[in-house]
């Protein structure tokens, strides 16, 4: 996409990190809300979208498509053939986008994911566990980082001997899907990584999502076996990827504003309703996928031709202040309803019900258990990473009084699916 390999954080821009794009947005959103950006490997024109109204009316435009073979550019590896097994729910319109979403739309849907709320409160207090005797870590790495890839293994039915790395599992999915050009040498080894995923469902079924898939495709309902791949594949990134960042700047403001994480503390707020604020104030998803446009239309009075790309910047949909008063204000008891944090329309984030659940317990275990934590270097040298399509911070070095491991989990919680408990 915008990024490039240089801006990971492991490349060569990661001393400085990404730079506070809120201004920019500011400026566009008053004087060119459809404006056309520079796109480093982009051969057609690409258009940002950054107010509120535009953004929500582009997000449900059926003109507007998900699939680059809309695109008057080349497609992208993905989906093309060589590199890779099929397009993902992010790549495809109605119908395919239905038939496949339908798949696993149920094990997402409220009441199913209330039913994960042990195993999330498990997987949390074990990555306390492991770092709260020593008073400090760096809490991305000890926490925002592996507590969404626990997550979305367990919910895949996947046990800890056999995930990748929580670091090399996003560094995989980051130089294959949110960098232009993409790695195709990370790409192989992702792809070789969700064939082991499968291989290992089919070999020990269970009451999970992996298991739902591999049933999917011997009934027929996934056609072959590029399109089982590629539904582990979107399940596995959309349930770490954006979470990791969410995590992270969610727990920076709260730190950053010790009034309202007391507020939260003393029940004044609602943690499901705090959330939904963090969510919005930091989208960790910066902007939409890329759609492509399938006839010549109009977006703000701005024309776009068949084939050029548009991003919806769901940053700024965020901070406009023609939807949110004083937007650029944190403040977990606002009225947030017109938030786009998880898009809007037929891509609606599936997985929206799992992220807000997994904020709600993962901080409030986090703020619980280290009832003093504090970060270790001024706020402003915080350094934000993964721009511009996510956002989030790129380490959290922080102290907190050394405390002692919480009560031992269930006998076998630690290696078995929720599923396995809570079905």
């Amino acid at each position: 996409m915008l990024g490039t390999p240089e801006s990971h954080p492991a490349g060569r821009s990661a001393d400085l990190g990404d730079p506070d794009p809120y201004p920019n947005y500011a400026w566009l959103r008053e004087h060119a809300p459809v404006s056309p950006i520079y796109s480093p490997h982009a051969s057609t024109t690409t258009w940002l979208v950054t107010s509120n109204e535009l953004a929500r009316a582009a997000l449900a435009d059926p003109r507007l498509s998900n699939d680059d073979r809309n695109s008057a550019g080349p497609q992208a590896p993905f989906g093309g053939g060589e590199w890779d097994p099929a397009r993902s729910l992010l790549d495809l319109d109605r119908p395919e986008h239905t038939r496949l979403r339908r798949l696993v739309a149920g094990t997402f849907s409220p009441s199913a994911v209330e039913q994960m709320r042990p195993m999330m409160e498990r997987v949390a207090t074990e990555a306390i566990d492991g770092f709260i005797a020593a008073g400090e870590c760096d809490l991305v790495h000890s926490f925002s980082l592996p507590v969404p890839v626990a997550i979305i293994h367990e919910v895949l039915g996947v046990p800890p001997p056999e995930r990748e790395a929580p670091e090399r599992c996003l560094d995989l999915f980051w130089r294959t899907g949110l960098t232009q050009p993409v790695d195709t040498v990370a790409l192989r080894e992702l792809l070789a990584y969700v064939k082991h995923l499968a291989d290992y469902k089919r070999a020990h079924p269970g009451n999970d999502v992996g298991t739902r898939l591999l049933r999917g495709f011997d009934s027929g309902e996934l056609r072959d076996e590029n399109e089982l791949q590629s539904m582990i594949l979107s399940v596995l990134g959309a349930g770490h990827v954006t979470t990791v960042q969410f995590l992270g700047a969610a727990a920076v403001r709260l730190m950053q504003h010790p009034d309202q994480l007391r507020a939260l503390r003393e029940g004044a707020v609602r943690w499901p309703d705090a959330v939904v604020e963090m969510l919005r104030y930091d989208s960790p998803v910066q902007a939409s996928a890329y759609r492509y446009v399938t006839e010549d239309m109009e977006i703000g009075g701005t024309r776009l031709a068949k084939g050029d790309a548009v991003l919806i910047s769901l940053a700024s949909a965020n901070r406009d202040p023609g939807r949110f008063s004083d937007p650029d204000e944190f403040r977990i008891d606002r009225e947030t309803r017109g938030s786009l944090a998880f898009g809007h329309g037929a891509h609606l984030c599936l997985g929206s019900h799992l992220a807000r659940l997994e904020g709600e317990i993962a901080l409030g275990t986090l703020f619980h258990r280290l009832p003093d934590l504090r970060i270790a270097i001024p706020f402003a040298h915080i350094i934000w990473t993964y721009g511009p399509m996510l956002r989030g911070p790129r380490r959290l070095p922080v102290t907190f009084t050394p405390g002692q491991p919480g009560p031992a989990p269930l006998a076998g919680d630690s290696s078995d699916t929720w599923e396995t408990h809570h079905a």
